[in-house]
């Protein structure tokens, strides 16, 4: 520790703390590595974004399945691909809307050739087994239904 006697003062005084050059330079360290890191975060959370849609349309998707099979009736899940941000679940006449994130929409999905529905019988089988792509104009997800099982999976690849 440095201490200095002032003789104007008459005092002792301490050089600890920072010159105004040292805070500058700490400061522009710190706004260089933001400036790399915020859009990495950007990419980061577009990403997450989309994955997160897609898992909730795959347990929406499983979750309709269960229920055509415990009520003994048909459950639907209409796809909206003109609108592209958002998907109903349907029971007769009664429905959900569910909205996906914002920033992610519905890409296509194979299941345009049949009026964008899936149906699940009471058996619990599909009218047809079929791929929904999700994107978030960077990232591609896709939800993969079975065509006999009915099983979901989300793949980063379509099929």
């Amino acid at each position: 520790m440095n201490v200095n006697f002032d003789i104007h003062k008459g005092c002792y005084k301490s050089n600890k703390g920072f010159t105004l050059i040292e805070v500058m330079m700490a400061l522009a360290i710190l706004g260089l590595l933001s400036t790399i890191a915020v859009p990495n975060f950007k990419n980061t959370l577009a990403r997450y974004k989309l994955q997160v849609a897609a898992h909730e349309l795959a347990q929406n998707i499983r979750i309709t399945q269960h229920k055509s099979i415990t009520e003994g009736v048909s459950h639907k899940i209409m796809l909206d691909l003109h609108n592209r941000d958002n998907y109903q679940l349907l029971t007769g006449s009664r429905g959900k809307r569910i909205k996906l994130p914002p920033g992610v929409y519905l890409d296509w999905t194979t299941y345009s050739e049949v009026d964008k529905t899936i149906v699940f019988y009471p058996t619990g089988a599909p009218n047809r087994g079929g791929t929904i792509a999700i994107t978030n104009g960077k990232d591609s997800l896709f939800v993969i239904v079975s065509v006999a099982t009915g099983r979901v999976r989300i793949d980063d690849t379509p099929p």
